[in-house]
């Protein structure tokens, strides 16, 4: 019989060799992996005890404890878990957990997530089981054996638990399947077969056949351009031989200049999309056929949701007004850089301004700066209506005031009682100015508070209870107007703490003078903040018995987006949306 080569003996001896060295290898991961196992089980077991135990003592108020199982009536009015009630609760536990929980006590067994209620009487005592043994004398033990109750290997953890409220000192047990411990270690018993095999292989050929430096080179030398390509201007390529040192130098250079170069173009990228995205203004960049090529982040904000690049601007929110004048420009080669004024279909309105511009190809694009005016206009028609407000509300009183000045100073030597019914009449009226003048500036907040970006978050409640009490000290020989609140929490709405405590005092003023003694109820109601006022129905017709107050009140509400209506029993319901509350305290 022919003798194996030296080279298969050496095979065969290596292989020999590694295989038993595997082997012994395999059977120590194996014993180290099951205790970790175990040992895991057993601190996930302890990990539940004390969560159990925490409920227990600590949040009997949280959701599942007060209304176990979602049947009412298994706690005590107090939220606490009562004996009757421990069953299922610790099926309902059990399940949630994933784990057998048993509550032990003086050997027996009171409620086990496996055993109905009536049933757990059936069971033997417990006191002598090894956890529970060691939780009574240490507080927490544990044992790994078959259950008697299921026929399972089983995980078993145990902890004394004293002084739980409404049931008597015992031991808390939670169990785990030990097949979870033996699936795992399954599991990474097939990885690790796998992966020795594949050593053992791997071994054999190394042993077998000579290295390949130049193979090795050329796979190193591959990987390194493909990582380059990839963007992994990082990385080095390190050569041994010396007939590719020079080749790794010149690849090392390349990939240093090459990391560079991007680096800056990353850079001058990222300061670009910066400053665009900083602007006030959305800017957007249009191709030839009048589509969006690019934008920035403001011009996403400003047009709301929906995609834009790649779309025309009539496929967008910008509306057929953009799109129109977009297209007339890119159309006439002729056409220079305008500003023109839209309302977008949202209702917003902006400034636009076009820059048209070539490519380096000579197609003529555009460039499509738009600006959000809307409550630049805004603004400026309410200036525009207080102006008119003013004026109107305001010239009447003074032109009196200066009347009965006249008066007074005519018949001050001749008649001064005829003076002094003037005097008294200017001062009737000056109290009117006054009024005239908080009306105007309550009207003149609740516009510009309108307008602005975040109006404040004011205390509905707080506001409400100075205005009756201004109104009690007001009026101190009649019996002071009072507050129901039907609700809990905060009261908060988005508007302008003295234009709203103006409508409010209008209101009141009417409950007073019509010698009302029905409180004034605070509610939520359709989502908002509902207020009835008795016997002021009548601001709710400022065209009819309201008179100036009504429209007061009507365009305080109308500012804050709120509502005005008469009840049958002359009441009057305001009506204003909630706010949510900010971070901040409330005005």
């Amino acid at each position: 019989m022919q003798r194996p080569s030296l080279h298969v003996r050496t095979l065969f001896f290596s292989l020999t060799a590694f295989f038993f060295l595997l082997c012994l290898v395999f059977w120590f991961f194996i014993r180290q992996t099951e205790g970790l196992l175990v040992e895991d089980a057993r601190e996930q077991a302890k990990t539940k005890l004390e969560l159990v135990l925490w409920l227990w003592r600590e949040a009997p108020d949280r959701p599942g404890l007060t209304d176990p199982g979602g049947t009412p009536g298994q706690g005590d009015p107090s939220g606490r878990i009562t004996l009757e009630a421990l069953p299922g609760w610790a099926a309902d536990m059990g399940r949630h957990l994933g784990a057998r929980i048993t509550f032990i006590a003086g050997g027996k067994v009171l409620a086990d997530t496996e055993v109905p209620g009536p049933e757990t009487a059936e069971l033997e005592d417990h006191a002598g089981r090894p956890e529970v043994v060691a939780a009574l004398t240490k507080g927490f033990g544990a044992d790994v054996r078959t259950s008697r109750t299921t026929g399972r290997q089983t995980v078993y953890a145990a902890m004394r638990a004293d002084a739980l409220p409404g049931l008597p000192d015992g031991v808390l047990r939670v169990a785990t399947p030990y097949h979870a411990v033996t699936r795992d270690l399954a599991r990474f018993r097939g990885i690790i077969l796998a992966a020795l095999g594949v050593v053992l292989l791997c071994g054999g050929f190394l042993s077998l056949l000579p290295a390949r430096s130049l193979t090795g080179t050329i796979k190193e030398l591959t990987l390194a351009i493909k990582a380059l390509g990839d963007g992994e201007y990082k990385r080095r390529l390190y050569l041994s031989d010396r007939e590719f040192s020079g080749l790794a130098e010149a690849y090392n250079a390349m990939a240093e200049r090459v990391g560079r170069n991007v680096a800056a173009l990353e850079g001058q990228r990222n300061r670009h999309a910066a400053v665009l995205d900083g602007l006030d203004e959305g800017l957007a960049v249009l191709c030839p056929d009048g589509r969006i090529a690019s934008h920035n982040a403001p011009l996403a904000r400003l047009a709301g949701p929906g995609e834009l690049d790649g779309r025309l601007p009539i496929e967008t929110p910008l509306g057929p007004a953009v799109h129109a004048e977009v297209t007339a420009m890119l159309h006439d080669p002729g056409a220079t850089a305008a500003t023109r004024r839209f309302t977008l279909p949202g209702g917003r309105d902006v400034e636009a301004r076009l820059a048209p511009f070539a490519d380096k190809d000579g197609n003529r694009r555009l460039i499509l700066t738009l600006r959000d005016v809307t409550g630049k206009n805004r603004m400026e028609a309410n200036i525009r209506d207080f102006l008119r407000e003013v004026s109107h509300r305001l010239r009447t009183p003074l032109t009196k005031i200066a009347g009965y000045l006249d008066m007074a100073r005519d018949a001050l030597s001749r008649d001064p009682a005829r003076a002094g019914t003037a005097l008294d009449a200017c001062a009737r009226f000056t109290t009117q100015l006054e009024d005239a003048v908080s009306d105007l500036v309550a009207v003149a907040a609740a516009r510009f508070s309108a307008n602005m970006d975040r109006p404040p978050a004011a205390d509905v409640r707080r506001i409400l209870e100075n205005a009756l009490r201004e109104e009690a000290s007001r009026h101190p020989d009649v019996p002071p107007p009072r507050l129901v609140v039907e609700g809990d929490g905060e009261f908060l709405a988005a508007v302008e703490p003295n234009g709203l405590g103006r409508a409010f005092a209008l209101a009141v003023s009417r409950l007073t003078g019509a010698g009302s003694v029905d409180p004034v109820v605070l509610s939520r109601q359709d989502g908002g903040l509902d207020m009835i006022f008795p016997m002021a129905a009548g601001l709710a017709s400022p065209s009819g018995g309201g008179g100036d107050a009504a429209s007061l009140l009507a365009d305080l509400l109308s500012a804050y987006g709120g509502r005005i209506q008469a009840m049958q029993n002359q009441s009057l319901r305001l009506w204003l949306p909630e706010a949510a509350a900010a971070d901040g305290r409330p005005a």
